[in-house]
């Protein structure tokens, strides 16, 4: 409920209550007042009626008596009755239409009674002292209930008239006297959302609370703006590079802060922003910076600022906007994140110029081992195979067990040497391409092992040299990891290209395994995985006890010849 409808609310209660205590209490005050009046009234027009009677009694002129008894009823409204008595209580005249009831004559003096269902007040008045009489005269109470009954209404409708004039006044004092702080309780929550709020002024103790509400909308505001502009620079400090870095909280603190220029010094190095709309002065940074990290706080110089960022780094801010109190904050507050911000985009291109050197490192060694396996496949087939083939040939002259024996295993010998040469480095992958090489390779896997191996190439285009020696040996390791360790009698191997990339799988259907369980004892997955990832590749690994085992590879297309 609006406070205004509860203020007119109370108030209106309270009103009627008064208002209504009053009246009770004046009609119980009208009241009291009336009977005494009355009881008054009767006493008087008692002794009135004897005095006015007296002669005719003492004359026992009856028809005077009767005629005078008569003119009472137009004399006093709240007339009753009236009868005259002897002094023996006998009736002498009376008003009563049928005569006096017996009952009433016992009733003697001031008395209240009730007749025919009404209250009647009675007075006694003595005729010549009492010697010749009684006058006994009553008047009924009806007239003075009707009396205040008149009062009490006309106060009743009075208090309601009173009531709805000062309901529709105070409704219309409170509105005008209470909107304004309505204006206030709906700027303070619009403020609580964020929005902009200018709160009303009026005069009295509503116009300082709305001051004091506009100078904390102003504070609010202002700090909003902090925190704000705050939070858009720790988003903008994520960059993980230096230069990146600098360029971006430069650009942001030049936009929003009204400076003109912004650059940054690091360890005797100064780095610009891009989005400088004019060059920033020459030959200043290095010692604001300096003074800046000496003192540990924003120092401020010829409409330059320098905050510190330790230990090696400082921000500088060019141009004349108002340096507040608040901003000094700001940028106070922005030294700490900045440093850690730094440090990490450090750390990071150290972490990347690490993963480079390993990475040429590891190209390097790749190389060289692919080179020292044509090598000694080269030696193995020339001079290992020749020098077995002329053994062969030295035997063939031979007759007895013996040189059988040794012709077979010499045959046998030469044939393991052209194997392990070509698992070495298959010379028919540097003349007739990745495809013959492949489909030899399974064909001799399948006689080898004994397991079935079907082979799906599609490609379309010619490949690097470098990317047919991955996919090679990523072949050759897999299906040798499905001969130890899967048992399956069949395997699958595919060579595709489909969305812009090479795609390469292997699978069997043999008892599979967890893939976390996968660690450092699984040299051949990690060496897969190494020489995918060098060339931009990925592994997928697909793997469950009892449900075989599935690896993908997908390599890029710009490495393609």
């Amino acid at each position: 409920m609006r406070l205004s409808l509860q203020l007119l609310f109370t108030v209106l209660l309270a009103a009627t209550a008064t208002g209504g205590v009053l009246i009770v209490g004046g009609g119980a005050f009208l009241y009291t007042e009336g009977e005494k009046t009355l009881r008054q009234e009767v006493r008087l027009a008692a002794r009135d009626l004897a005095t006015l009677i007296t002669d005719d009694v003492l004359l026992r002129d009856f028809l005077a008596i009767q005629r005078k008894l008569s003119l009472l009823q137009e004399r006093y409204p709240a007339f009753a009755y009236a009868y005259v008595l002897d002094p023996q209580a006998r009736i002498m005249a009376h008003t009563f239409a049928d005569g006096v009831p017996q009952a009433l004559t016992a009733w003697g003096g001031e008395v209240v009674l009730r007749l025919g269902g009404k209250v009647v007040y009675q007075a006694e008045a003595p005729l010549y002292g009492g010697e010749a009489g009684w006058v006994r005269l009553g008047l009924y109470q009806a007239p003075l209930w009707e009396q205040v009954g008149r009062v009490v209404r006309t106060g009743f409708f009075g208090l309601l008239w009173a009531v709805g004039l000062g309901v529709g006044l105070g409704y219309f004092l409170l509105t005008r006297t209470l909107e304004p702080l309505y204006q206030m309780a709906e700027g303070a929550a619009r403020l609580g959302k964020g929005e902009m709020v200018r709160f009303p002024e009026p005069g009295g103790e509503l116009g300082l609370l709305g001051r004091a509400l506009n100078r904390m909308g102003e504070e609010v505001r202002k700090r909003q703006r902090e925190l704000t502009l705050l939070n858009r620079i720790l988003a903008e400090s994520h960059a993980l590079r230096v230069e990146e870095l600098v360029d971006r909280v430069l650009s942001l603190l030049v936009r929003e802060l009204a400076f003109t220029c912004g650059e940054f010094w690091l360890e005797g190095r100064v780095l610009r922003s891009r989005g400088c709309p004019e060059a920033c002065p020459a030959g200043e940074a290095g010692g604001l910076a300096e003074e800046a990290l000496r003192r540990g706080q924003v120092v401020g110089t010829r409409g330059a600022l320098a905050v510190p960022v330790p230990p090696r780094g400082a921000l500088i801010l060019y141009g004349s906007p108002q340096v507040e109190p608040w901003l000094q904050g700001l940028l106070t507050a922005l030294s700490g994140p900045l440093a850690t911000a730094l440090e990490n985009a450090r750390l990071y291109e150290l972490l990347e110029e690490k993963d480079r050197q390993r990475a040429e490192l590891l190209r390097a060694w790749l190389r060289t081992q692919e080179e020292e396996r044509k090598r000694i496949a080269r030696e193995l087939h020339d001079e290992v195979g020749q020098a077995l083939t002329g053994i062969i040939l030295g035997l063939e002259g031979l007759a007895g067990e013996k040189a059988s024996a040794l012709k077979e295993l010499a045959r046998y010998t030469l044939a393991e040497v052209r194997r392990l040469a070509l698992d070495l480095r298959p010379s028919v992958l540097d003349h007739l391409g990745l495809e013959a090489a492949l489909r030899r390779y399974v064909r001799e896997f399948s006689e080898r092992t004994g397991i079935a191996v079907d082979l799906s190439f599609h490609l379309r285009r010619p490949l690097s040299q470098e990317l047919e020696i991955v996919i090679y040996r990523v072949v050759q390791e897999a299906l040798t990891n499905v001969a130890r360790h899967s048992g399956s009698p069949k395997a699958a191997v595919g060579v595709l290209e489909m969305g812009g990339e090479v795609r390469v799988f292997v699978e069997d259907e043999g008892k599979g395994f967890e893939p976390e369980s996968v660690g450092l004892g699984h040299q051949g997955l990690l060496g897969m995985r190494e020489r995918v990832e060098l060339i931009g590749g990925r592994l997928l690994l697909e793997s469950a006890p009892g449900e075989g085992t599935r690896i993908q590879v997908r390599l890029p297309l710009e490495v393609v010849a």
